[in-house]
């Protein structure tokens, strides 16, 4: 009998947003320099905090928006420090 793949195994809870102008923009998908908002973003300020949080486990890193594409859902983004302002 086959087992639910599911049963037995763990899956990390993963969220992800982005702050920008002091408000915050849930993140669909996130790579190492670009990100994928769930709803288009219309903005002038080009500096934002990227989080990351797995299982509760926060993880925030400076990024400078360096270009968009399809209607502003996607963003191109440059570090400027490291995860957790190191």
């Amino acid at each position: 009998m086959l087992k639910n793949a599911l049963s037995n195994g763990y899956s990390s809870k993963v969220r992800g947003w982005m702050v920008v102008d002091d408000m915050q923009h849930e993140i669909a998908q996130v790579g190492p320099d670009f990100c994928i908002l769930r709803e288009p973003l219309e903005f002038t300020q080009t500096q934002a905090e990227l989080v990351v949080e797995v299982d509760g486990d926060k993880q925030t890193t400076s990024i400078e928006i360096v270009g968009s594409e399809v209607s502003q859902n996607r963003l191109v983004f440059a570090r400027t420090c490291g995860p957790d302002g190191v």
